[in-house]
């Protein structure tokens, strides 16, 4: 993060504003200007500082039409990342999957 400007940072807490429970969201970049009272290209190279440093992903969108619709971004930063981790290494009853009380069976056996 010390490698972005304040601006940058700022488009960053934004994106995460509009994200989903998936961490993505789909805000157009003149909506992005006008949140922060920046230009459009502004945004734009911001956008593409957050890819370069892996805090976002972003992919085009397409219409019903075949036309473009604003992008996908997809933050890459916990608390985003944290909750995929943190769904892949507990069970449904919060267990830890790589613990190793989960491997064992013995009571099964009684």
């Amino acid at each position: 993060m010390e490698n972005l400007s304040t601006t940058q940072k700022l488009l960053l807490i934004v994106l995460a504003s509009y994200a989903n429970s998936e961490g993505e969201c789909w805000p157009s970049q003149l909506k992005l200007a006008k949140t922060l009272g920046i230009n459009p290209a502004t945004v734009n190279l911001g956008l593409k500082k957050l890819e370069a440093e892996k805090l976002i992903e972003s992919r085009p969108r397409k219409t019903i039409n075949g036309g473009t619709a604003s992008k996908i971004y997809r933050m890459l930063f916990e608390p985003f990342m944290f909750r995929q981790v943190q769904e892949q290494r507990y069970n449904c009853f919060g267990q830890r999957i790589d613990d190793p009380r989960m491997a064992d069976t013995s009571w099964a056996s009684e």
